[in-house]
């Protein structure tokens, strides 16, 4: 209820020429008053939406510093607009100390063969290869022209926790090139299917690693295999990642590198992308599954949609390490009939010298 001096307050009168004049209510002149003296408050009397006066315009901080280390690379552009992962792939290999005097290992066909499906299927602008120590042999000859060699620093530590194992540390450095350059990060050993294309539009990607445990879920696995990394640079998640090795304890085989992640992922959903058992760890490691994708011809890899298959590399050996381009062609089961596509032009006549 307006107070009565305001109800019967007279109207203003403002004089016009010939003796006329025009009468305008009280009521409407003061609200337009309270108006126009709300719209031109200064702007010190302004505190809407919670905001203080002294706040500072973010646009206004000057910019952090680079925290990049030198041996890694700026993020290349990615594939497409729109994209947000940058259009590389990774490799950490070679940190098994070499004796003075000796010669680093020599690539293996099957790494050569995994290198050649990135190259033909993902079409990366660009294929970083961090090591320590650089492979040897014919098909690392083959391959090297096409990449972009990073002598590494590996770490003994993180957070003060000592890394021991070569293993150790290439999960920490997969982690920095992922932090500070984006892209795709491959193990040796992992062959891919098709194009990444559609998942290059989320900020990160893993795939879930299946268990062993028959009596576990599809939604329960072993955790996300650090085999596959998509992501680009200054990533949440992978900033997650890293600093959760402030409790790494190298006795606990796989943790921070395959259930830690899981465990995030569940923390933080709105920073991954999480694909099925399915899209890149298919079929598994445990059971007869490395024997039957080998021996049998049951699985077809193109069929199945799946982006790609990680080979098992410490477990599958004694069937790796007997390829060649011959056999490839000539034993049909699911995973020649994966690798005959990556054979190169050069490989026949490559493997009669290497073998002879």
């Amino acid at each position: 209820m307006l107070p009565m001096w305001f109800r019967a307050g007279k109207p203003i009168t403002i004089p016009l020429p010939n003796k006329q004049h025009i009468a305008i209510p009280l009521l409407p002149v003061i609200l337009l008053l309270l108006a126009l003296g709300y719209l031109l408050r200064p702007a010190a009397w302004t505190h809407t939406g919670g905001l203080s006066s002294f706040r500072v315009d973010p646009s206004l901080f000057p910019p952090v510093e680079n925290s990049r280390p030198s041996y890694l690379p700026a993020p290349v552009p990615p594939k497409k607009s729109g994209m947000k992962v940058p259009n590389s792939v990774h490799y950490v290999y070679g940190l098994k100390p070499v004796a003075k005097g000796e010669k680093a290992e020599e690539l293996p066909y099957y790494a050569y063969l995994a290198m050649r499906s990135a190259m033909i299927n993902l079409k990366p602008s660009t294929i970083y290869f961090h090591y320590q120590h650089l492979p040897t042999g014919p098909w690392w000859d083959l391959l090297v022209p096409h990449l972009t060699l990073i002598k590494t620093e590996v770490p003994d530590s993180i957070y003060g926790r000592k890394l021991s194992h070569f293993a150790h540390k290439a999960d920490v450095l997969r982690l920095l090139a992922m932090k500070h350059s984006g892209g795709i990060y491959l193990d040796i050993d992992i062959f891919v299917v098709k194009p990444f294309d559609d998942l290059l539009y989320a900020t990160t990607t893993m795939g879930m690693e299946a268990s062993p445990d028959s009596r576990r879920t599809a939604l329960d696995p072993e955790g996300l295999c650090n085999a596959v990394i998509i992501s680009e640079p200054g990533s949440a998640f992978i900033d997650r990642w890293l600093a959760s090795y402030e409790t790494f304890d190298e006795g606990i085989w796989a943790h921070h590198s395959v259930v830690v992640p899981w465990e995030l992922a569940r923390r933080h959903p709105s920073e991954v992308q999480v694909l099925s058992t399915r899209a890149f760890f298919w079929p598994m490691w445990h059971g007869e599954e490395i024997q039957y994708t080998h021996e049998r011809n049951d699985h077809d890899f193109k069929a199945s949609g799946q982006y790609a298959y990680h080979a098992w590399e410490s477990l599958a050996m004694g069937y790796l390490s007997k390829l060649s381009p011959k056999s490839i062609r000539e034993e049909d089961n699911s995973f020649n009939r994966l690798v005959r596509a990556f054979i190169g032009p050069e490989d026949d006549e490559v493997y009669q010298r290497w073998r002879h």
